[in-house]
């Protein structure tokens, strides 16, 4: 079929019978909270199916969504691009990049992701599965960008306007990703939370690892983000936890800038 990719144009019926629908999920339920409905819907089943599942039935027919992660990475960008410029359109490069990262970031990913229970829908390979692949962030940002991708090159092969089709979807899922991603918060968390720290006290905040475990699920990380002011006295700012260190300290800072942004405000 014109407009797809090889790996892509001879797919098995997603009813085929040697395949099943995810536990109290459908397609058509997806397609309804994205509001998309595909012409083949079997471009959606692969956008959902992960290489562990594709492992684990190698002879099913049905590829990993990476080729599809790997495209809707491109078309996330754009759409990122013209939304936050649209709604901004004076702000210089470097702060329109900046904004456009926080609505592309993982973390803004895995909450769009959330809010239409994505993990509900994916095929998971069994371990992944029992480790809590359907609640696990990065899983959720790939497979939405496979989403996104899926949605551009059904709309393309079905003769619409592909970036219209999917700008659509975009601005759907992203509405409320789109209206935090204000100017002044083009900067990440732990660069916002420096600046704050070395405008106000001349010193940089130091980050220390709390804890990690494993157990059943996904591994857990948490961190604390604190100042030592000069004399050994130590000011603990805020904690946080996640799937990475990386993501702990993050939230450990969004956590500080909670507690000191509003003081910060309601000062005279």
């Amino acid at each position: 079929m014109l407009g797809l990719p090889e790996v892509l144009r001879a797919l098995p019926a997603v009813d085929a019978g040697n395949d099943s629908t995810p536990p109290e999920a459908s397609l058509a339920t997806l397609e309804a909270r994205i509001g998309y409905a595909f012409a083949r819907p079997e471009l959606l089943r692969v956008a959902l199916t992960l290489g562990s599942w594709a492992n684990e039935h190698p002879d099913a027919g049905w590829p990993s969504n990476a080729c599809l992660e790997f495209f809707g990475d491109a078309v996330l960008d754009l759409l990122a691009a013209d939304a936050v410029w649209r709604r901004h359109p004076t702000l210089g490069e470097g702060e329109l990049t900046r904004l456009r990262a926080i609505v592309v970031s993982e973390p803004s990913l895995a909450e769009v992701a959330g809010a239409v229970d994505l993990g509900a829908f994916l095929w998971l390979g069994r371990g992944d599965d029992k480790l809590g692949g359907r609640r696990h962030r990065p899983t959720l940002a790939d497979t939405l960008e496979a989403v996104l991708g899926a949605v551009f090159l059904d709309a393309r092969a079905r003769g619409g306007d592909a970036l219209v089709q999917t700008g659509a979807v975009f601005e759907r899922l992203f509405d409320a990703v789109l209206g935090a991603a204000h100017p002044e918060r083009a900067l990440d968390p732990k660069s916002r939370l420096q600046q704050w720290a070395q405008a106000l006290h001349r010193i940089a905040p130091s980050y220390v690892r709390i804890d990690a475990r494993g157990g059943d699920g996904p591994p857990r990380w948490r961190a604390r983000v604190e100042l030592r002011h000069p004399g050994a006295a130590v000011e603990v700012l805020g904690e946080g936890e996640g799937d990475s260190l990386r993501e702990a300290e993050r939230l450990a800072a969004e956590a500080a800038l909670a507690r000191i942004e509003p003081a910060d405000a309601a000062a005279p």
